[in-house]
């Protein structure tokens, strides 16, 4: 069983096609692979170890009555499950079409449950563009950050009590790269 959660990707990958025809090319080059977007604030530690909590969404994404019901996430990593990465190549045109998008109603819900992260094997919570960097910044002023693109699969999440993030801080882009693996107790 694998315990590393986060990309590893080759020139061949989609992404990188994509990443060509971008102008701004270094901005975008830290939104590839496994990372953690910061648009008004980075995290304070380039490590962190936390308690997960894991809702499968491959059905649907949560509900606010759904959100009602989670124990605390203080000082945890929510942690989203979609399958998108386990059904769809990473970067490809499914991947990245494929709505695995929150509502600001349960976001507001999920951030005064006050997660230190928010992870999901997708492309973001929010639609791209000026959703998905709204829905961003609302989780850091809430002291929360959102970690795109994690290698997820219905066997990783089973055993998912603790992992370990580590974050490329000093990076430019504000999207700054990550790995992420289980913590084996």
């Amino acid at each position: 069983m694998k315990s590393k959660l986060h990309l590893e990707l080759n020139r061949d990958n989609a992404v990188f096609k994509w990443l060509d025809t971008q102008a701004d090319k270094i901005g975008a080059k830290g939104h590839i692979g496994t990372h953690l977007d910061c648009y008004t604030t980075i995290p304070q530690e380039s490590e962190y170890i936390v308690s997960t909590c894991v809702i499968d969404c491959r059905e649907s994404m949560p509900s606010g009555n759904y959100c009602q019901l989670l124990p605390s996430l203080n000082g945890k990593a929510l942690v989203l499950y979609t399958g998108n990465m386990e059904l769809n190549e990473y970067g490809s045109e499914p991947y990245l079409t494929r709505a695995t998008f929150l509502t600001k109603a349960v976001l507001e819900m999920l951030m005064s449950n006050s997660p230190l992260f928010i992870l999901i094997d997708s492309h973001g919570i929010g639609s791209h563009g000026k959703e998905h960097i709204e829905y961003d910044k609302l989780c850091e002023a809430n002291g929360c950050h959102v970690i795109e693109n994690v290698d997820l699969n219905s066997e990783n999440i089973q055993t998912m009590e603790r992992i370990k993030i580590s974050i490329d801080v000093s990076n430019i882009s504000t999207g700054k790269p990550c790995m992420i693996s289980k913590v084996i107790l």
